[in-house]
């Protein structure tokens, strides 16, 4: 009888693994770290991962191959993507694409007001034509509305310093959570979104308020906040735009979210493509953190809750709700079949509230 050799993992191979496997929703961060390391993911590498989160071969290979964004060639995370999305075919994209060396295309990256974005590893660069690559580290501040016509979630967008903790506390950041917790009770907080009429933005208009209810009510937990940042329309950046100036306002949002609901724990799942973003988020929640506006014990309430910045690695449907759901937990991104929905068995079949960035 054949038997196969036993998998042995490499000392700097498992100090990887362990850096996330203790968190919620390990394997797309285990996943990056090891394709940030060596340019791609090797059959080692899936074969060491593999054994340390106790994922079948087979399933794993399979999930890793899903996403166009993991190189399982050598070398492969260096190789310049280059936008073909429909704005960017109409500013040369594919001129672009043919002077690069080794370049591939890559659906919308949702850069249509810098066009065209060319990824190479974790870095974004904007060429302006064949063989003009300019590195961009922020994206551009959204154009007002014509016509002076009244703003919403860009209200405060402009503001000097919005995009840092002291300028959004400055323009009335978190006032509104130190309300809640200090002076609302949870059920409060819910009966005043519901009163608002705040539809979600991410295309349903389901009821905000009533999806937050329906979570509150489950008696089961953990229970997470989701928010969707995977925008994947061609032509779509107002994500983007929002938490690149304005982070602390989506920040503050979902810790409202977890207080009127009862969770503890927050997920941003972020699409690949905004890497630039991913470190402004990533600055931004420690500053939360080291604020006492994350964590243990929020402003003194007795209100503790945590959020978990996860990069998706290249997969339109994980903007899809339960598709982005299996992501995270590290299985096939598939759509779920509905019901149940989210607010009763969302991540890791527990109740769930999934929002969109601009909701």
């Amino acid at each position: 009888m054949f038997v196969p050799a036993p998998i042995v993992i490499d000392p700097a191979d498992q100090a990887l693994i362990d850096r996330h496997r203790n968190e919620p929703a390990p394997l797309l961060p285990i996943l990056h770290a090891f394709h940030h390391r060596d340019g791609y993911i090797s059959e080692e590498t899936i074969r060491a991962v593999g054994k340390g989160l106790r994922i079948p071969l087979a399933d794993l290979y399979g999930i890793v191959t899903f996403y166009h964004h993991f190189s399982q060639e050598r070398g492969g995370l260096r190789r310049p993507r280059v936008c073909t999305g429909p704005v960017c075919c109409k500013r040369g994209a594919q001129d672009i694409l043919a002077s690069l060396e080794d370049a591939e295309p890559m659906p919308c990256a949702g850069r249509c007001d810098d066009p065209v974005p060319v990824l190479i590893g974790h870095e974004t660069y904007v060429a302006s034509g064949p063989g003009a690559l300019e590195r961009r580290t922020s994206s551009p501040l959204p154009v007002p509305n014509p016509g002076g016509a009244e703003e919403c979630v860009f209200r405060h967008i402009r503001s000097a310093g919005r995009a840092t903790l002291e300028g959004y506390r400055a323009t009335g950041g978190y006032e509104g959570l130190a309300k809640a917790v200090g002076a609302m009770t949870p059920d409060q907080v819910v009966e005043e979104i519901k009163a608002s009429g705040l539809a979600g933005r991410g295309g349903a208009g389901f009821p905000t308020g009533l999806k937050w209810q329906f979570v509150a009510q489950e008696k089961r937990g953990p229970k997470s906040i989701v928010c969707n940042a995977d925008e994947g329309e061609p032509g779509c950046f107002k994500d983007r735009a929002l938490l690149d100036h304005d982070p602390f306002a989506v920040i503050e949002g979902m810790t409202l979210a977890a207080y009127a609901t009862g969770a503890s724990q927050g997920f941003i799942y972020l699409r690949y493509e905004y890497p630039e973003t991913y470190d402004r988020l990533a600055a931004a929640l420690r500053d939360a953190e080291e604020a006492e506006l994350l964590g243990d014990n929020i402003l003194g309430a007795g209100f503790s809750f945590r959020i978990y910045l996860r990069r998706g690695a290249g997969a339109y449907i994980c903007g899809e709700e339960t598709a982005l759901l299996n992501s995270l937990e590290g299985k096939h991104p598939f759509p779920r079949n509905r019901p149940p929905y989210p607010t009763t068995h969302g991540f890791e079949d527990l109740p769930t509230v999934i929002n969109n960035v601009e909701t």
